[in-house]
């Protein structure tokens, strides 16, 4: 584990006969952490393969000493040629998110709605854009057009505007920020979002388990596959 961050992951199924979510935490030999997250798509078989070859991916450029954005390009071109010829596969994809941390700083990219969140002190950001519906179904809102509770219930609101399925990429989230000791990063499928924001925020400092209990304690019908990854710096 790098100095000065603590690292975790967890998921559940949720509702759902089968995982679709795939993820995982490396420490490279210079101390930074790597931490990958991908939601599958397009069935039980094509989402939980096409999850897999993105964290897989992304794990075999960084070790060799690769960008992200190469991580990224080779889990879109693995997605794409592990579909190639088999019809159960044909339109698999899943959703992405990859971070690096080391010392103060974090870098990150990431495709999807997959969501990746900071934690300060009694508040919370999300760092990377949703590629899903939800930003211009809630902006509907603010206009006046509908009423948040049907922004909740649309039933397009979790469609996917862009995902890794072997096709070009025309939207890619990537950043970084500075953080101070006691930031927590948050990587998490969006099955997390049965929570509020504002319940999000207030278990954020618990355990990645504790934050999981919480969204299957919701009890929400059919609940999604939930994954996630908890990185806290310290001093």
């Amino acid at each position: 584990m790098a100095a000065g961050w603590r690292s975790e992951g967890v998921q559940d199924q949720g509702g759902r006969p089968y995982q679709e979510d795939s993820w995982s935490l490396r420490t490279l030999a210079d101390g930074t952490v790597l931490a990958v997250l991908a939601d599958g798509m397009g069935g039980h078989a094509g989402g939980a393969v096409a999850s897999k070859l993105v964290v897989d991916a992304f794990l075999k450029a960084i070790e060799q000493g690769r960008s992200l954005a190469d991580g990224l390009k080779d889990a879109n071109d693995a997605v794409r040629d592990g579909a190639a010829g088999k019809a159960a596969l044909t339109g698999m994809g899943a959703t992405a998110v990859a971070a690096l941390v080391k010392g103060d700083e974090v870098r990150w990219i990431s495709v999807g709605d997959s969501p990746f969140y900071l934690a300060v002190e009694d508040k919370l950001q999300r760092l990377n854009a949703d590629h899903s519906f939800a930003p211009q179904i809630d902006a509907m809102v603010e206009r006046g057009m509908i009423t948040a509770e049907e922004a909740a219930n649309h039933p397009g609101r979790h469609t996917l505007r862009e995902a890794v399925m072997g096709e070009p990429l025309t939207l890619i989230d990537e950043g970084s920020a500075k953080l101070p000791a006691g930031a927590v990063l948050l990587l998490c499928s969006d099955g997390v979002e049965s929570l509020s924001h504002d319940k999000i925020s207030a278990e954020a400092r618990q355990t990645a388990g504790d934050l999981l209990a919480a969204v299957l304690a919701v009890g929400k019908p059919h609940q999604d596959n939930v994954t996630i990854i908890k990185m806290e710096r310290h001093t």
